[in-house]
């Protein structure tokens, strides 16, 4: 499936720009992230970006949603999940780092949610430091 088709899937989302440490909020009317982002100094938590929150699945659904992070040169990793649809929540608290940095300079967080195809939607959001 192209860019064309994804976006009329509804499985892109534009990405957001967010600079330094403080609140973020990435999500959908479906799903979100709520919380914080730190990032570390060199020689401190690898230097990574820390991701911290409540994660939420808003909707009456039985799918579920997942908060992923990455960092530059890495895939995303699952930072947390839900399960059984509408009003679950959990709390996400994870450093994303590159092992053979001593610093990183910009992640990304996203939300999504899961049905049995597979992603439904996903929200993104693009940091720096």
């Amino acid at each position: 499936m192209g860019l064309t088709g994804a976006l009329l899937a509804g499985v892109a989302t534009a990405a957001v720009a967010r600079s330094g440490n403080g609140y973020i909020w990435v999500g959908t009317s479906t799903q979100n992230l709520e919380g914080n982002v730190t990032w570390w100094a060199k020689g401190s938590n690898h230097g990574g970006m820390q991701v911290s929150g409540t994660l939420s699945d808003t909707a009456a659904d039985s799918n579920s949603v997942k908060a992923l992070a990455k960092v530059s040169g890495y895939s995303y990793s699952t930072i947390g999940s839900t399960s059984g649809g509408s009003g679950a929540t959990v709390w996400v608290d994870r450093v994303v780092y590159d092992p053979q940095a001593t610093w990183v300079t910009y992640g990304w967080v996203q939300t999504c949610r899961y049905n049995s195809w597979g992603t439904d939607s996903c929200a993104t959001e693009y940091m720096t430091r």
